[in-house]
């Protein structure tokens, strides 16, 4: 059943303009239906995606895998990373009570400088995780790792930072909570 025009417009409109839309009505009701796609076209978008996503969580999987035995060695090998000079931090603020320690390592063949963190006394963020950055005049600019710490408050985690460290003033964790940022351990 083709819809009449009268019925779709009803009477808005001046005779010019109703004639503009009626001339265009009549086209698209001659028309002829649009061709078949075309037989690649057929196959459901979501069977290429469900393919690719499994590749994309198989990749993932073996780089966190790969991660966490290169992290693991490291820290294990000869009872730890080998400091080239440690910074200790306090708490500010609500987390006063925590401190934590950063092992510094030797700078690496990737221009980087490997970091141990152990951090105490820094209570476990419900939805939202801790960051350490280098800072320049107090503020916040290189990252170098995200956390989350446990029951107890305790972590011991493993980062990185770059190798040239003199342009840089101190360390700062910052507890991040639903998009806000707040400081919550800062270097002595």
């Amino acid at each position: 059943m083709t819809p009449d025009f009268d019925e779709l417009i009803g009477t808005e409109g001046s005779p010019e303009e109703r004639e503009e839309l009626r001339h265009v009505h009549e086209l698209l009701l001659s028309a002829s239906p649009p061709p078949a796609p075309a037989k690649s076209l057929r196959r459901p978008p979501l069977a290429r995606s469900r393919l690719t996503r499994r590749w994309t969580i198989a990749f993932a999987a073996a780089v966190s895998v790969a991660t966490g035995l290169a992290a693991g060695y490291i820290v294990g090998t000869n009872g730890g990373l080998q400091a080239d000079f440690t910074r200790a931090m306090h708490g500010v603020g609500a987390t006063a009570a925590a401190s934590a320690v950063i092992k510094v390592g030797d700078e690496n063949a990737s221009d980087n400088r490997p970091l141990l963190m152990t951090v105490s006394s820094l209570p476990p963020l419900r939805k939202g995780w801790y960051e350490l950055y280098l800072t320049k005049k107090g503020k916040p600019v290189v990252p170098c790792g995200i956390f989350e710490t446990g029951s107890s408050g305790a972590a011991r985690v493993t980062m990185n930072a770059p190798a040239d460290l003199a342009e840089y003033d101190g360390w700062i964790v910052t507890a991040v909570v639903g998009g806000h940022r707040g400081p919550a351990l800062l270097s002595t």
